[in-house]
């Protein structure tokens, strides 16, 4: 499965090489489709930035669309809790957000003032860790919503993140040009 952000769509493609494209709702505007990932509900998810909605399609291409409550928000990456809900970013809002397989959304503010969050991943501790991309910081939710921070150097400006294999949190510090690691116990 991917993302077409700039034709509007889902795509998905065969083990042999097909090809199948499916449409949200107004494909015509601009939806800013920009990451998916696998639900613990058997379907697949994804962030629609401009449109400022959460995406759900089945295996077959059925698309349903949760909007976000903040306006505006810029929904930026997806991905699957320990709880069994999905977790994103809201990269203008300042927020994280939580939706539940069914569509209800919950959204927690990051304590850092306009720090962008932009990338989540599930830990190997059961939370979720997020980069804080104008913040320089990595930031760590709960299930429950509760949030820290870690500081990162001035001008780090950390974007993506990724699980290692030895269980730790590695992060690309996209301004300084380096790979930073945080341990997660």
């Amino acid at each position: 499965w991917l993302t077409e952000e700039d034709g509007n769509k889902i795509g998905r493609i065969t083990p042999k090489g097909t090809i199948a494209e499916f449409s949200p709702s107004n494909s015509n505007q601009d939806r800013g489709i920009t990451d998916i990932a696998p639900g613990p509900d058997g379907n697949l998810w994804f962030t629609e930035e401009d449109a400022n909605t959460i995406g759900r399609i089945t295996p077959k291409g059925t698309i349903s669309e949760f909007q976000v409550p903040t306006a505006n928000s810029w929904p930026e990456v997806v991905a699957s809790g320990p709880d069994g809900n999905l977790w994103f970013t809201e990269y203008n809002g300042n927020k994280i957000g939580r939706i539940t397989p069914k569509g209800t959304i919950s959204e927690f503010q990051v304590p850092t003032a306009n720090s962008w969050p932009s990338n989540i991943v599930r830990g190997p501790d059961g939370n979720l860790w997020f980069t804080e991309n104008d913040g320089n910081k990595i930031g760590r939710i709960t299930t429950g919503g509760t949030i820290t921070e870690f500081t990162l150097p001035k001008g780090s400006g950390p974007y993506d993140i990724t699980r290692g294999p030895d269980n730790g949190i590695w992060f690309a510090e996209y301004n300084r040009g380096k790979i930073g690691r945080i341990a997660t116990q």
